[in-house]
């Protein structure tokens, strides 16, 4: 039986983050070295990052650094302009799957900074595919539905996007930049904006995009949770109440979105 592992061992990895300040340097560190046994496994490790604050320059000079301390070859690809939480991190996630395509390289297992791996998920068996993932899921959505949860365990597809294996290859373009610049020029025009641009712009979500991508290509898919670990984590989504589609703090076949969220 084939496992995940098989894929990564011939895949580029690839985060994206944000930071603000020296204490996102800091916590970026602690998942770095979580996660060296696993990020040895991939052929390269390239990095996509946007930041915030006064301190800029520095905070690029102490993330280079950071990164190159465990990988000396790493890529580093520093956004100039950050465009926010949902905007900014498509295009970062852009910038990861472009460097990707443009080097002739096959797979990229899209990740963040605040993803922990550890060494189940290299175990977890697959079928052959060109898209690996973990659906998403909220508490708000469950209850829009009247808690009717057929629909999202039946062949239900929203994936994540902290976490994700792709066939650069077989996948024309990641996420249309056209549409990320018209949602910016959109933002721009609202008065005191959120952030949150699901509220100003009805069905935009990063996993909405992702998917899109994944249906535009026809890639086939694969989901890392065997149906009744699926359905678990619905109960589990119903029982806790849990807004973050991205199940921040819970550890799933050895893959976690930031596990120090639950403290």
């Amino acid at each position: 039986m084939n496992r995940l592992g098989d894929v990564v061992s011939r895949s580029v990895y690839g985060t994206a983050g944000y930071i603000a300040d020296r204490r996102d340097v800091e916590a970026l560190e602690r998942s770095i070295v979580h996660n060296l046994p696993i990020l040895h496994r991939f052929r390269r490790v390239v990095v996509a990052t946007n930041f915030g604050g006064k301190d800029t320059a520095e905070l690029m000079r102490a993330n280079t650094q950071l990164w190159r301390r465990y990988f000396p070859e790493c890529v580093i690809l520093d956004s100039s302009f950050n465009r926010g939480h949902s905007i900014g991190t498509s295009d970062l996630d852009n910038m990861l799957f472009d460097y990707c395509k443009g080097n002739g390289i096959g797979w990229l297992c899209k990740s963040a900074n605040d993803v922990y791996l550890d060494e189940e998920m290299l175990h977890i068996p697959i079928e052959p595919a060109s898209f690996y993932f973990l659906n998403a899921l909220s508490y708000s959505a469950i209850r829009q539905n009247e808690f009717d949860i057929a629909p999202f365990t039946t062949d239900f597809f929203f994936p994540q996007t902290t976490f994700y294996l792709i066939d650069v290859g077989a996948t024309d373009f990641l996420i249309d930049t056209q549409l990320l610049d018209r949602s910016w020029t959109i933002v721009n025009r609202i008065h005191e904006y959120n952030g949150r641009i699901w509220e100003h712009i009805p069905g935009w979500s990063c996993e909405q995009l992702l998917r899109i991508c994944v249906e535009r290509n026809n890639l086939t898919r694969f989901h890392l949770m065997t149906d009744e670990q699926w359905r678990d984590v619905v109960h589990r989504v119903i029982d806790e109440r849990i807004e973050d589609c991205s199940f921040k703090g819970l550890s799933i076949n050895g893959i976690c979105h930031d596990p120090e969220s639950v403290n």
